[in-house]
């Protein structure tokens, strides 16, 4: 057996679409200087450090030219950053260096796309959600969600010392639950016994729900690096998630109100006869494994949902919802992962999510696709 504080090392390549992405995780004083020789193989004349701190958490590189990132991340906020560093002389060879959470993530991916229409992009997740989501992805988007751009990053280094050092709250296994959930179902009883409802995960745990998350997106966006296909199950209940977060005013973690976004889509899966209700449970019974909540906060009202996941799609430019009709098999119509749920069964499903709710399912025909 290792060692409790032996060092962790996690090494992936992801291939989504033509993009090879390399994915290092370390532990140790040595993570330190790897993540230095490795950014020294970029043959970068400059490193533009998109960070929320200054100095930022992690080391960087030589010739760096530090970047705050912005309060809210805007496409004025992100040219404001462009304007910096057109100003300190970068070039081609520039390479956009990450570190932070999912929102230096987000700014960096757009940094790094938007200039000369397109940097070299590094990420340094310095949290687990934005490590085992927005680091990974090659969508980046202002705070609104309606305005992106894909950009792949050569590299995604983290930092396990620095993603766990401030303990990692239970919200930031969101996205491990979602990719069991609606991707790889056979990694359900190996998370069930990582996830701890207080959070607080070790650097090996950490390693262990990034790797998951990272395996889960590279089975789905392979073949569909933009997420139009099968890429989907990885908003499975975010856009119901927003629509909550709506609801509650923002009194909810992103996570949590994500978990929730997911409890709502199984009971309307269920509801419509897609869903077993032994899967249903099974989502249940994860979410509250990682410490989520697993009822709709007190004043939510199922009948102002349906409003709420219009203005959420909304953003998106989509209607319809990811439903699955069993653990990592999402229901699909004519090719397409969204499906229109009707609002009386959306009601039904928020209804049920409530405290004290009681699920009532029905036998019913599945809607059909939506048409994008």
């Amino acid at each position: 057996m290792a060692h409790p504080t032996a060092a962790v090392a996690l090494d992936r390549l992801l291939q989504t679409g033509g993009a090879a992405v390399r994915l290092l995780a370390r532990s140790g004083p040595a993570a330190r200087g790897e993540l230095a020789r490795t950014l020294a193989t970029l043959n970068a004349d400059r490193f533009l450090v998109v960070a929320e701190s200054d100095p930022p958490p992690e080391p960087t590189a030589p010739n760096a030219l530090p970047l705050r990132t912005p309060a809210a991340t805007t496409l004025r906020s992100v040219e404001r950053l462009a304007e910096q560093a057109l100003a300190a002389g970068i070039t081609r060879r520039t390479v956009v260096l990450g570190v932070g959470g999912p929102r230096t993530s987000d700014t960096a991916g757009l940094l790094a796309a938007l200039v000369f229409n397109g940097l070299r992009l590094v990420q340094v997740p310095t949290t687990l959600a934005a490590a085992c989501g927005p680091a990974l992805s090659l969508r980046h988007t202002v705070g609104s969600g309606v305005l992106g751009v894909w950009q792949a990053p050569e590299l995604v280094f983290c930092p396990l010392d620095a993603i766990t050092a401030a303990g990692v709250p239970a919200a930031g296994a969101i996205d491990a639950v979602r990719s069991v959930l609606a991707v790889c179902p056979a990694g359900y009883a190996a998370l069930d016994a990582l996830l701890r409802p207080e959070g607080g995960y070790r650097q090996r745990e950490a390693a262990a729900l990034i790797a998951l998350c990272a395996d889960a997106r590279a089975a789905v966006t392979g073949y569909d690096p933009l997420e139009r296909g099968p890429g989907r199950a990885l908003g499975y209940g975010r856009t119901l998630g927003r629509a909550i977060g709506l609801l509650t005013g923002g009194a909810l973690r992103a996570g949590e109100a994500d978990g929730l976004g997911m409890l709502v889509a199984a009971r309307a899966a269920a509801h419509l006869g897609l869903l077993p209700l032994a899967d249903e449970r099974a989502h249940r019974e994860l979410l509250r494994r990682a410490g989520m909540p697993v009822a709709l906060p007190p004043g939510v009202d199922p009948a102002d949902l349906p409003g709420a996941l219009r203005l959420a799609a909304g953003r998106d430019g989509e209607r319809g919802l990811v439903l699955l009709e069993g653990l990592g098999r999402p229901y699909c119509a004519d090719g397409s992962l969204l499906t229109e749920v009707d609002e009386r069964t959306l009601r039904a499903a928020a209804d049920a999510v409530r405290p004290g709710g009681i699920p009532r399912s029905r036998r019913a025909g599945v809607p059909a696709r939506c048409e994008s």
